[in-house]
């Protein structure tokens, strides 16, 4: 018997004033896997992301955690139900230390920290992990855009998520760094945490995620393994364009 998803979502569309900018986008996530979710720029991935972690109100669909709907429930609510996320823009507090950053984070959501002492004793373990520690005492503003996209997955995991929703994590990263961030967040995933990510380097989609949603023009249009999904002529149309195909034909002719 497969065991329930933990994200479920259903049929969900999002219209803003007349313009549907996701159109009836149903899937799941398996309880301890990760799932990516790709598509051009305005295919409406991070209006997908944004409605299941209660950012938007869907139109219309459902969304489920663990069986539960939650369609309804707000953002602020969501650490309270062990979810987390990060943000393609990093919004880091700019102005204290990296330690003090996740030392805030640790006072939220269903395991919020009860003393000083227990935040920053989890905060030293979170750093430790994510290879931040010994940058501790540096402010966050003045920390380059791999450590701060670093920053912004030890916020997240300060408080305690089993489900991790990563936006764009690799975005501007130079292939050792975007080497260095698919170790972490593999890291992350094996230490028990269920993630869900969008992602644009293919590189990274490929050798993490067991599972692919494609969108394109706010819909579904394809769903399997990173093999399938990259083999799906569809999908290479969107990708590649007509045009390369167009060319293609010129030149056969």
């Amino acid at each position: 018997m497969s065991e329930k998803p933990v994200i479920e979502v259903v049929g969900l569309t999002k219209r803003f004033k007349g313009l549907t900018a996701v159109n009836d986008v149903s899937f799941s996530v398996r309880k301890g896997g990760i799932t990516g979710m790709i598509g051009p720029n305005g295919a409406g991935k991070s209006t997908t992301f944004n409605m299941i972690c209660g950012y938007y109100p869907p139109t219309e669909g459902k969304i489920y955690y663990n069986g539960e709907d939650i369609t309804n429930k707000r953002a602020y609510e969501y650490t309270n139900m062990k979810i987390a996320r990060t943000f393609q823009i990093m919004k880091p507090l700019k102005n204290l230390t990296v330690l003090d950053n996740v030392i805030a984070s640790a006072y939220f959501g269903h395991a919020a920290a009860k003393s000083k002492e227990e935040a920053t004793e989890r905060a030293i373990e979170i750093l430790k992990f994510t290879g931040l520690y010994e940058k501790r005492h540096v402010l966050s503003k003045e920390m380059g855009t791999p450590d701060q996209k670093r920053l912004e997955m030890a916020r997240a995991l300060a408080t305690k998520p089993e489900v991790l929703f990563l936006d764009e994590n690799m975005a501007g990263l130079n292939p050792t760094e975007t080497a260095e961030a698919i170790e972490l967040i593999r890291k992350i995933n094996q230490s028990g945490v269920t993630i869900l990510l969008i992602e644009h380097i293919m590189q990274a989609v490929v050798s993490l995620c067991e599972k692919v949603i494609v969108l394109h023009h706010g819909e579904k249009i394809a769903e399997g393994t990173p093999e399938e999904v990259m083999n799906d002529p569809y999908v290479m149309e969107v990708y590649l364009g007509k045009k390369a195909e167009d060319k293609q034909e010129k030149e056969e002719a």
